[in-house]
């Protein structure tokens, strides 16, 4: 293909509003990499949890040295993807459905996270997600400002990811 000028402004991109959707598993699905649209039967939405700095997934990558005997360059290469999240921040709330009463400390199960998919679309086979597997710290009372809402936050420890986003399948 032919070299061809960048359009001025980069490709579209989707909005993040209204496009992120995030379901816990109590328990976790069977196959992280082949999460069943079934599963999401027994879970829990709770997008509208979160604050919006509540949601904090990362991971970074280890640069490993490899260097060489008389090399005059230095080269890297890559090791352990470590993946963390801030703590969870999320109202405080005693609806049966709110993250509050969901995520109880101490329990294992799968965040199941959709993005670039309008958050008011029911999940359907083929529907791009990742899967973050945790384990759940004590729930916190957040800070009191004098305003505003009461929230909770919570520690998460990363037990696995799958990287890439998988398909939801049948």
């Amino acid at each position: 293909m032919a070299d061809a000028p960048e359009l001025f402004g980069g490709p579209p991109a989707v909005d993040q509003s209204g496009n992120l959707t995030i379901w816990w598993v109590p328990g976790g699905v069977a196959d992280k990499t082949k999460p069943k649209l079934t599963e999401l039967a027994t879970a829990t939405r709770l997008t509208y949890s979160f604050t919006s700095d509540g949601w904090s997934f990362d991971a970074t990558t280890e640069k490993l040295k490899d260097d060489r005997l008389t090399s005059p360059q230095s080269r890297e290469s890559l090791g352990r993807t470590t993946p963390t999240f801030s703590d969870l921040k999320y109202v405080d709330s005693k609806d049966p459905k709110s993250a509050a009463v969901i995520l109880k400390a101490g329990g294992r199960g799968d965040f199941i996270e959709r993005r670039n998919i309008a958050q008011t679309a029911l999940g359907t086979i083929g529907d791009p997600v990742r899967v973050l597997s945790v384990n759940l710290g004590d729930q916190l009372p957040g800070p009191t400002a004098g305003d505003g809402k009461f929230n909770l936050k919570q520690s998460v420890a990363v037990e696995g990811i799958i990287g890439a986003e998988v398909l939801l399948v049948a």
